[in-house]
């Protein structure tokens, strides 16, 4: 590897800030402070094909450990202190962080260590014999598609509710995503074929999206403003308000399952893999974020699964 890379990348901000400018890229000693290590390894993650996420994600965990060991040399980082550092993750006087979220930064920093081996910069892995636990989360327990056509068909007496139940099945959008509506949001022009922006500000704008709507929703819509004399935002409610309409409208009809905006977004993803579509299309659909894609395909691989 060259030592006379050129300045390293742009910083990010909050944990997975990795680089300040400027910043050389050094060869990788024994000698080294992990500190030093890591515009090399930022490198190395760039170019060996990973996704353009995780060289952010993985040098943000380890400098996480940097801070933890300091200055001390990588020859001279032992079992130990690798186990000290989880045990600062997981303590509540420490980082006091989900299992889940430890095990990730072990995941991140088993790759850190299995590199420097690799490059022959270690002769032993301080964490050879240190192991992310895989932590699977419990499934939700969604609804099955007699059960939405159920809650659909007896919610249209009520537009109100019936309009929440059509917006969260068929587009997945976040209970959060939901309250932000604006009546202008929504293109009604071609009535067959209805569409809404969810549109957000700030950092998140990333997540602005066009979705495709069922051609049923635009007369629900229709009456349902002009009933509530809805201008502007299209549900001026608390999310407990939601949250109680739609466990209310479930109840009534005899659904004993738990009804949530979740359980109806997680419904929704799965729908929409059983018609056919590729899960990195849900996943886009949904809003979320490519760094949560590994945990999110899992679920609903899981939950799309046929029965054995």
């Amino acid at each position: 590897m060259d030592a006379a890379q050129l300045p390293l990348f742009r910083r990010k901000a909050g944990e997975t800030a990795v680089l300040a400018q400027p910043f050389q890229i050094v060869v990788p000693t024994a000698e080294a402070t992990v500190r030093l290590t890591i515009p090399a390894y930022y490198f190395y993650l760039q170019s060996a094909g990973y996704s353009k996420y995780t060289p952010a994600d993985f040098c943000g965990d380890v400098r996480l450990f940097n801070k933890f060991v300091r200055e001390k040399k990588l020859k001279d980082i032992k079992p130990t202190d690798v186990q000290q550092w989880i045990a600062y993750l997981k303590s509540p006087t420490g980082a006091n962080l989900t299992a889940k979220t430890v095990s990730r930064k072990i995941t991140a920093l088993q790759n850190y260590f299995l590199w420097l081996v690799s490059e022959k910069v270690l002769s032993q892995n301080p964490m050879q014999d240190i192991h992310a636990r895989k932590i699977i989360s419990p499934l939700p327990e969604i609804l099955f598609e007699n059960e939405c056509e159920q809650l659909v068909r007896a919610s249209s007496t009520d537009v109100r509710l019936y309009l929440l139940l059509l917006l969260l099945l068929e587009t997945g959008m976040k209970k959060e995503e939901l309250l932000t509506l604006r009546v202008n949001h929504f293109d009604l022009s071609n009535p067959y074929a209805p569409e809404v922006w969810i549109r957000h500000t700030g950092e998140k704008v990333k997540k602005d999206r066009k979705l495709k709507l069922p051609p049923e929703l635009t007369p629900a819509f229709n009456t349902y403003v002009a009933s509530f004399g809805i201008s502007d935002t299209l549900f001026p409610y608390t999310p407990r308000f939601i949250e109680l309409t739609i466990a209310d409208g479930a109840k009534r009809i005899g659904i004993t399952k738990r009804v949530t905006a979740q359980i109806l977004r997680d419904t929704c993803a799965v729908r929409l893999l059983r018609r056919g579509e590729h899960m990195e299309q849900v996943l886009t659909k949904l809003g979320l974020s490519p760094t949560t894609w590994e945990d999110a395909k899992e679920k609903y691989e899981r939950l799309t699964a046929r029965a054995i």
